[in-house]
């Protein structure tokens, strides 16, 4: 039941987003794209300091990195946000060529 509900997760977000992208929530949903990005960067690139200092980089250490809530948060918005501006880019796209 929760991969059906994260695959119906994944469908319905970014088509809510597209819905409200004219009531002036738009500019929210880059501001929040932004900052996750930011925030699953630098969690990335901090727990891949770790790993060099500590010297593990061939063991399963390294899946350390996506048990962080920071960056399972910041990556899993980004991913509906992505689909979210593809469909941005489709409707810009049907409407220049139309």
């Amino acid at each position: 039941m929760l991969p059906f509900l994260f695959g119906l997760s994944a469908i319905l977000a970014p088509l809510i987003m597209f819905a409200l992208r004219n009531r002036r929530y738009a500019w929210w949903f880059d501001l929040i794209g932004a900052l996750a990005m930011v925030t699953a960067n630098i969690s990335a690139a901090w727990h891949t300091l770790k790993i060099k200092l500590a010297g593990t980089e061939f063991t399963t250490h390294i899946h350390e990195i996506f048990m962080d809530p920071f960056f399972l948060i910041a990556a899993g918005y980004l991913g509906l946000y992505a689909v979210y501006r593809v469909l941005l880019t489709a409707v810009y796209t049907k409407a220049k060529n139309a």
